[in-house]
């Protein structure tokens, strides 16, 4: 644990590297628009149907909604991206302590007390220092470039499939609440320290079988195969690789698939207000907690 001086070392480089990174989130910003410009250009059956327009209290509505609730597509991309700025703060915030070991599963880690103070859950951080919040910030760390890129690309190739059953709304709840019940199950269970996307994503996995399990009504076999391939490659991972996390990925399997009983389109058809709401609280609940990890932990 970090006590005393070490905080306020600590705290200044962490706020040091926010700022860096909020500058590498601008140029993503900029390069992001460029492209949408570049793609509308080529796509002219495109029809733009939202202008700005200061003069509409709706178009300001909308506006809003959109920089709280990011569109289906822009949604994943927030979603690594900010698992990216996320991982570069926390290499930035202490070089010294950065492991350049030639083991690829360690590689470009870094220092556990700065994931600690930066929002890494577990047992010590949930119940030894009451901290709580770590069960959403937790889900946005990762403890090396391997598992980063991992988890990153993991996150993309579910995420573009569950978004089009889902939408971006109910796919943002799905992830969260995943994630954090992957979280509090592992610091339940005695984990002492955990991190990492893998909890939430398998959330996205579990919420994505159940849809499989529903569009094979009636064929039993190709229910089961559909969803049972899932938790084998899961078990999978979680033996071949070393220092990973089987409860969490269990728990946010089991919890995306519940979710995705509740959630899913057939049942509750398009996406209303009510998740609309419920996934913008959600994302203003992220966003608080992680600029408190960052600044004020």
């Amino acid at each position: 644990m970090i006590r005393g001086s070490q905080y306020s070392t600590i705290s200044t480089r962490i706020l040091q590297a926010f700022i860096i990174t909020v500058r590498l989130l601008v140029i993503r910003i900029v390069f992001t628009s460029l492209y949408a410009g570049a793609r509308c250009k080529r796509n002219k059956s495109t029809v733009i149907t939202e202008l700005p327009d200061a003069k509409n209290s709706q178009g300001a509505m909308n506006r809003v909604r959109s920089f709280l609730l990011p569109k289906p597509g822009d949604l994943i991309q927030f979603l690594v991206t900010t698992n990216i700025i996320l991982f570069i703060t926390a290499l930035l915030v202490a070089p010294d302590g950065i492991n350049y070991t030639l083991n690829l599963s360690y590689f470009l880690a870094p220092a556990t007390n700065v994931l600690f103070i930066l929002g890494a859950s577990g047992t010590l951080p949930v119940f030894a220092e009451d901290r709580w919040w770590t069960l959403i910030t937790a889900n946005y760390l990762h403890g090396s470039l391997l598992h980063l890129i991992f988890n990153v690309s993991s996150l993309r190739a579910v995420g573009d499939i569950t978004m089009p059953i889902y939408g971006s709304a109910r796919l943002f709840l799905i992830y969260s609440v995943g994630g954090i019940a992957a979280m509090g199950m592992s610091s339940l269970v005695g984990i002492p320290l955990t991190l990492g996307a893998s909890g939430a994503i398998c959330a996205l996995i579990g919420a994505m079988s159940y849809d499989d399990w529903r569009t094979s009504k009636g064929n039993l076999k190709k229910r089961i195969a559909s969803v049972g391939i899932w938790i084998v490659l899961i078990i999978v991972i979680g033996v071949a690789l070393p220092n990973v996390n089987n409860w969490a990925h269990g728990i946010g399997f089991g919890t995306g698939f519940i979710m995705g009983m509740f959630l899913w389109p057939q049942t509750t058809q398009n996406e209303t207000t009510v998740f609309r709401l419920a996934a913008i609280a959600c994302m203003l609940l992220t966003i608080s907690t992680l600029i408190y990890g960052l600044l004020f932990s």
